[in-house]
């Protein structure tokens, strides 16, 4: 089992935060480079993938599409103002690949973003009811998996490692195994009536990702309500997926929309993209030359969170992604 170091953790910041400075174009390559020396600050590997090797595809273990467009755009008011125009995830358009930009032999994509509930993978454990009843709840989730999953660093202090592990920070963790044998979450479950032990919660979510999975854990934490520009991206370009868990925030929204700003916005992809730099680094979008533009609203599928779709999964070849452009959420989990 490969041990994650804390200076991985610090670095694992860069996820959001390096969406959130981008308030205009730095000229391209720019956002890659942070992305990747994020990661080499700490002598990790940039490839997040590095322990395996090729594009290994995965059998796609949800059946449907979200290819077809069903219905108009939607648009939304309330009594003091019209909210923002956001098509519907299912309406967003199939952006068309160019063909100089596809991946050399790759076939075109027909599954885009698939959503999952918390009652379905943990049937009858009362954990839908807990997540959506109390947001305090939410919270010690995400402070029980620190307790579990949280490695500190013995060549820090005790202040520093205190910081990196706070909810305001973005964690990254290793979820294959945990120290306390995910005695914090499962204690957590049943102060709360949750019928669940912590490593079927976490090991449940980590299925998801299917075969193979790096095993990595990230907590990326609100960086509040502030509106920022979209930063187009793919994690790595493999052919596997990814799995995100939201944490809305406590307080209602009406800008964004309920729902919208938790998970990560996508940008469906007709064929996979090639591959700029190293197989398995990062993928961003303002690095091909010459410049494709920015994606009209018509493409930007903004997924909504709700009771009985708590949880997202993707292939990370198939879309391209980025933090939202307005966020309202406490937190979202990834795991790959």
């Amino acid at each position: 089992m490969e041990t994650l170091t804390m200076e991985t953790f610090a670095a694992s910041r860069w996820v959001e935060r390096v969406d959130a400075r981008r308030t205009g174009r730095r000229g391209r390559g720019w956002g890659r480079r942070r992305a990747i020396d994020a990661f080499a600050a700490s002598g990790a590997s940039r490839d997040p993938f590095a322990r395996a090797r090729g594009r290994t595809t995965t059998t796609d273990p949800f059946g449907d599409s979200t290819r077809r467009m069903t219905s108009g755009a939607r648009t939304t008011t309330s009594e003091t103002k019209t909210r923002p125009r956001y098509p519907a995830f299912e309406d967003a358009r199939v952006y068309e690949v160019p063909e100089r930009l596809r991946r050399p032999g790759s076939v075109e994509n027909d599954t885009f973003v698939v959503h999952k509930s918390l009652e379905d993978v943990f049937p009858g454990s009362g954990l839908a009811d807990a997540f959506h009843g109390d947001g305090r709840f939410r919270t010690g989730v995400r402070l029980a998996m620190r307790d579990d999953l949280f490695v500190p660093n013995e060549k820090l202090s005790e202040a520093r490692n205190a910081a990196m592990r706070a909810l305001s920070s973005s964690v990254h963790v290793n979820w294959f195994e945990s120290r306390t044998g995910y005695a914090a979450l499962s204690a957590h479950f049943a102060r709360h009536g949750v019928n669940l032990t912590g490593e079927r919660f976490i090991k449940g979510l980590g299925a998801l990702c299917g075969e193979p999975c790096h095993g990595t854990l990230i907590d990326i934490a609100s960086i509040g309500k502030q509106k920022i520009r979209h930063s187009w991206h793919q994690d790595s370009g493999y052919d596997r997926f990814t799995v995100m868990l939201g944490f809305p925030a406590s307080t209602p929204s009406e800008d964004p929309p309920p729902g919208v700003g938790v998970f990560t916005h996508a940008v469906k992809l007709s064929h996979p993209l090639v591959q700029l730099g190293d197989d398995g680094s990062v993928i961003q979008w303002e690095d091909f030359v010459p410049y494709e533009g920015d994606f009209a609203d018509e493409y930007v599928a903004r997924p909504v969170f709700k009771r009985g779709q708590e949880i997202m999964v993707y292939r990370d070849s198939a879309i391209i992604h980025s933090a939202p452009d307005q966020s309202h959420r406490e937190a979202v989990w990834r795991f790959m």
